[in-house]
């Protein structure tokens, strides 16, 4: 999956996780990911780190609908320091 623009290799188990915590039904697809969140105040743009292993995610469904949320990963960030 891309997270960041960049290509991270995670399990199929972890991938299973990500939906899971998200309550999301198995049509749903993890399409990217970054470990920021991004929040647009009304007064300007706040990029904020998320902590290690955490990610906000983007799922779509066969339909077209997209859903976000925030799942964590367990040693994500030492699959990201070995790509």
């Amino acid at each position: 999956m891309f997270i960041d623009g960049r290509m991270i290799a995670i399990s199929d188990e972890e991938y299973e996780s990500t939906r899971l915590q998200l309550d999301l039904p198995s049509d749903f697809v993890l399409i990217e990911a970054t470990s920021f969140l991004h929040h647009d105040t009304g007064n300007g743009h706040v990029t904020i780190p998320l902590p290690k292993d955490y990610i906000v995610a983007a799922f779509e469904g066969r339909n077209g609908r997209r859903l976000y949320g925030v799942v964590l990963i367990k040693d994500l960030s030492r699959v990201q320091a070995s790509a």
